[in-house]
């Protein structure tokens, strides 16, 4: 990884791994569920692999790829994964970037989306999931001003546990828009 950048399709697929950075992924259905080449994702896979930001394990005559957590760099390029999340997020919610930069003006520490609008579903009807990992200022008036009810879940780090179902859900899909690095901490074990 010595002076790559990721470009727009290597970070769809390095994206992936974002509900569990231990996950294995096969090329193949990943080609589907990005409606991509196959060709293109086994090369980018490929090329992943020579960066060496991805491992592979062979089960049949399959390649299963998952993040080379032996890279003193992988914690970075999981940064970008979280980064590249966030932009794709923002840009897809245009209207409200103003409610969400209120809240991370609003948030001390960790602030991140789960729910409906994490995984691109929200309708006009749909409540905005957040869990805040330290303290928030009220948004009562947002609400107001935005027509959107607002659930916050907080929660600190004494009290965050991976193993509770609904800690694994908000990992399983989010968007961090504040405290990627800490999130990043509490999430992936090298």
């Amino acid at each position: 990884m010595s002076n790559m950048l990721l470009n727009k399709n290597e970070l769809c697929i390095l994206e992936e791994f974002s509900p569990d950075y231990h996950r294995k992924i096969y090329g193949g259905g990943v080609a589907k569920k990005l409606k991509m080449n196959q060709k293109t994702v086994s090369n980018i896979l490929k090329k992943l692999e020579q960066e060496d930001i991805l491992k592979f394990a062979a089960e049949g005559k399959n390649k299963y790829y998952f993040l080379n957590r032996f890279n003193p760099k992988i914690t970075d390029v999981i940064k970008l994964i979280e980064i590249g999340r966030k932009i794709r997020f923002l840009e897809k919610y245009k209207k409200l970037q103003g409610l969400f930069y209120e809240l991370e003006k609003r948030t001390q520490d960790m602030l991140v989306i789960f729910g409906s609008y994490a995984n691109y579903s929200a309708n006009e009807k749909s409540d905005l999931d957040v869990f805040v990992l330290g303290k928030i200022k009220d948004v009562n008036d947002l609400e107001k001003l935005y027509h959107i009810k607002i659930n916050v879940i907080k929660s600190s780090k004494e009290k965050f546990d991976k193993s509770n179902v609904f800690i694994k859900e908000v990992v399983k899909n989010h968007v961090v828009l504040k405290g990627i690095e800490e999130f990043i901490e509490l999430i992936w074990e090298v």
